[in-house]
């Protein structure tokens, strides 16, 4: 295969993934569930498995269907806003429903496990993704809020545009492989 065609079907692939993401985003906002978090704790109470500056995609299967292992969203059970990720210790019957026991992966700042249990109505999501370093794309983890996270957003798309226009003007065009003259 060719540079060209490798990276035309590179071109590709991405763009495909990226739409395949913007409808799970759709479908899961839809259905009221916030599908990224950006981790901003620092450290983590999740590393060395999900760092400060990852971002994390959640999906919200039963509540049921969690399991010890999983790493879990879940609304802070103490009343405190804010949405928690940890990994599922252990189940637990509390009455007539199931509780979770949780755990950062974290020794250092979570020696012992949590001291709340988690319940079906703290529950948000189970964590199917985890994307190093993506989070810093996000205006949130710089300290905007509000209105003012248009400011960094505003600014790359002015970046981009500038740069596709003065590729433009410079004459680069972009190859499609059937250069003459190359043998």
């Amino acid at each position: 295969m060719s540079r060209s065609k490798a990276l035309k079907f590179a071109g590709y692939a991405v763009t495909m993934l990226l739409v395949g993401v913007a409808v799970f985003a759709v479908v899961e906002y839809a259905s009221g569930t916030q599908p990224f978090y950006v981790i901003s704790d620092n450290p983590s109470s999740m590393s060395p498995t999900i760092n400060y500056g990852s971002l994390v995609v959640v999906y919200r299967p039963s509540f049921s269907s969690i399991s010890a292992g999983d790493i879990i969203a879940f609304h802070d059970p103490r009343g405190n806003p804010g949405t928690i990720i940890h990994r599922v210790v252990s189940l637990e019957e509390c009455g007539t429903s199931t509780c979770l026991t949780t755990k950062g992966d974290n020794n250092a700042t979570n020696p012992t496990p949590d001291p709340w249990v988690v319940t079906e109505q703290d529950y948000v999501g189970k964590v199917i993704l985890v994307v190093p370093f993506a989070g810093y794309l996000s205006p949130a983890l710089w300290g905007f809020k509000g209105l003012s996270v248009i400011l960094p957003i505003a600014f790359d798309v002015f970046i981009f545009t500038f740069v596709g226009v003065a590729r433009t003007k410079t004459g680069e065009e972009p190859s499609d492989g059937n250069e003459r003259g190359v043998g």
